[in-house]
């Protein structure tokens, strides 16, 4: 890291008493995991976890799915990364938006050895469960409203068109068979 960044570490969490507080005004842990706020119930917050990862797996599958208009190519990381900061923007009030389990259980486990202790893990009632296992729930309800909504119907229309490509690729060869056996005879 720059020396900018060692200098901004240390006066935010070791060179000030009570740096390594997970809750309260002086909270430093919501730096590095998801928090809720104090207004979010566990079951509030496990639903909100359910919607953002919803969104952000419908909108991918919508960018990758290469029978939708297809983004430029090379473009798919800024617009994925576009949607992320959307869904923080728009959701990332209530708790920070994990809505991948690795955006918060890794920096979970970090904050607890580096001082912040098993706090991190208690806080609010075992909350650090629900940035683990919401996202897996909205992943599946992702998938199921992106099939029920484009992905069946698009298959369909796609199996269509290629009984369509494949009929005619038959009648033209019938009619090329046809030509070169009359020409024969």
């Amino acid at each position: 890291p720059s020396y900018g960044m060692k200098i901004l570490n240390s006066y935010a969490l070791w060179d000030r008493p009570g740096a390594f507080n997970v809750t309260g005004p002086n909270a430093t842990a919501g730096i590095f995991a998801t928090y809720p706020g104090k207004h979010l119930t566990l079951v509030n917050g496990f639903f909100d976890q359910i919607i953002g990862t919803a969104a952000l797996i419908v909108c991918i599958l919508a960018i990758v799915d290469p029978y939708n208009n297809p983004i430029p190519q090379g473009l798919e990381a800024f617009t994925v990364g576009f949607v992320v900061l959307v869904i923080g923007l728009s959701m990332g009030f209530n708790s920070g938006y994990a809505v991948n389990p690795a955006r918060d259980l890794g920096p979970r486990l970090f904050t607890a050895m580096a001082g912040w202790g098993v706090e991190v893990f208690t806080v609010r009632n075992g909350w650090f469960l629900v940035p683990v296992f919401a996202p897996f729930l909205g992943t599946f309800i992702g998938v199921v409203i992106y099939q029920m909504m484009v992905g069946f119907h698009e298959e369909g229309e796609v199996r269509d068109r290629r009984n369509a490509e494949a009929e005619e690729n038959l009648r033209l060869t019938t009619s090329l068979a046809v030509l070169l056996k009359t020409n024969q005879v």
